[in-house]
């Protein structure tokens, strides 16, 4: 069972995680001059709207990420809904990449908002809050970034999701009190899973029969139970770029003909999952449906520093829908998504979701 003496390595690594919260509201409402007290929604800019973040009081009113823009205009009248400018979010994370770049050369950035840090190589005595870099970070923008250090990036992170320190050495007793929904970078339906075998915290995963997890999460169980004893021995990769993924399979058509958002969803989820997150400046997204002998196609180019699962479900719900009207009633159908054409050159993108291809058919 693993939980024995780490490696000396880990034991040496010294990683700082830094998050911004609430980066697109802050943005925002800076440059829109909106109170802080008043009720904020930030959606796609494009059809079918939909909520990416909203603050805590139109959160506390039922607003959510997600929900669809005319379903949160009736829950919440009152709020002031903002259209997301993914470009000019895009612009200022990487004024903010490359200025944590300046001070801390290792780093990995994982999102808009989010960065990890190797100090591992560091003086001992660096501060990594220091006033200087707090002050490059928030010298437009009133920004309240957070910062956690800890011997790994498991522990770093969850750090600041929790407001806790947590250190290697001792993270096995302190993880047996946090709950299982701070485990982050699984998915939900996971901790649902879980929490089936007996987990209630992080560290009761530790503490799980090893075969069984191998056999519900096959090749991540031994990962799992790894994180759950505060092990992560995943390093910091500033220059990882990943490679092109797809998911395919065959449906029926509904009875009612609707789109299978569930199904889009897992997908999307699926893949933005595999990817590594940050680094490139865009993608582009693939949808093929073949029934009949024919197979439809249409690409979707995004401008995004990462490969997000709601940026790929409302490209493929859009696709969805243009290519669903042409195919055959009652027959089945084999549906592929795609992201591929991962680039790093920012000037290859004018602007947000564009271009976009037209409508592919080929003949078998």
């Amino acid at each position: 069972m693993p939980g024995g003496d780490a490696p000396d390595k880990m034991d040496s690594m010294r990683i700082l995680h830094i998050q911004i919260p609430e980066f697109y509201l802050t943005i925002e409402r800076d440059r829109r001059n909106v109170a802080e007290e008043s009720d904020v929604a930030i959606h796609f800019p494009e059809s079918p709207g939909f909520v990416v973040t909203c603050s805590s009081s139109a959160l506390e009113a039922g607003v959510r990420h997600r929900l669809p823009l005319e379903k949160a205009r009736a829950i919440r009248p009152g709020c002031i809904f903002i259209p997301a400018d993914f470009q000019l979010y895009a612009q200022i994370s990487e004024q903010l990449n490359m200025r944590i770049r300046e001070q801390y050369p290792f780093t990995e950035q994982l999102d808009f908002y989010e960065w990890f840090c190797d100090l591992s190589d560091e003086d001992d005595e660096a501060d990594p809050f220091q006033p200087l870099l707090l002050s490059r970070l928030c010298d437009r923008y009133p920004f309240r970034p957070a910062f956690s250090v800890s011997t790994n990036k498991f522990l770093a992170k969850l750090g600041n999701e929790t407001g806790r320190s947590f250190e290697g050495g001792q993270a096995d007793a302190q993880l047996r009190d946090v709950p299982i929904d701070h485990f982050w970078g699984i998915p939900k339906k996971w901790i649902a899973a879980l929490r089936l075998m007996g987990a209630e915290t992080i560290g009761d995963v530790g503490r799980l029969d090893p075969e069984a997890l191998e056999q519900k999460f096959p090749r991540v169980g031994r990962r799992l139970l790894q994180l759950g004893l505060g092990e992560d021995d995943h390093e910091v990769s500033p220059f990882a770029k990943p490679s092109r993924l797809s998911l395919a399979a065959t449906l029926r058509p509904t009875g009612s003909g609707g789109m299978p958002v569930k199904f889009l969803t897992e997908m999307a989820e699926a893949l933005s999952g595999k990817l590594v997150k940050g680094g490139h400046s865009g993608f582009a997204l693939r949808l093929e449906i073949s029934a009949g002998g024919r197979t439809w196609s249409q690409r979707y180019r995004f401008l995004l520093p990462t490969v997000r699962a709601s940026s790929i479900l409302v490209g493929a719900t859009s696709m969805f829908k243009k290519i669903h009207a042409l195919l055959p009633p009652d027959e089945a159908f084999q549906v592929t998504l795609s992201v591929d054409d991962i680039v790093y050159d920012r000037d290859r993108y004018q602007m947000h979701g564009a271009p976009r291809t037209d409508l592919e058919v080929m003949e078998e």
